[in-house]
């Protein structure tokens, strides 16, 4: 299992924004292979952090979905982010 997980700082205001651009990349994610979950957390100790957090079966299945729509995604997104990080996880059992 894999997680890609993006953390960022987002105005209050903008939070409605954000939450519809995560909907719209998971809606996106749900459609590929290797696709299991989706998650939008909000950091406790860092006022305005977010992170989304993805869930693939593999590293391959997630730099396939990346390589094939991130920029197009990217696009369509209408919250102004800031990111704060990058975050990638694997499980090896």
């Amino acid at each position: 299992m894999f997680r890609h997980i993006v953390l960022f700082k987002i105005a209050a205001r903008h939070l409605p924004v954000y939450r519809a651009d995560c909907r719209m990349w998971a809606k996106e994610a749900r459609k590929h292979p290797g696709f299991i979950r989706y998650e939008t957390l909000e950091r406790t100790n860092a006022k305005g952090q977010y992170a989304s957090c993805y869930t693939w079966r593999s590293e391959r299945d997630h730099r396939r979905f990346m390589d094939e729509h991130h920029d197009r995604l990217v696009s369509l997104s209408r919250c102004p982010v800031e990111v704060v990080g990058y975050f990638n996880y694997k499980n090896d059992r």
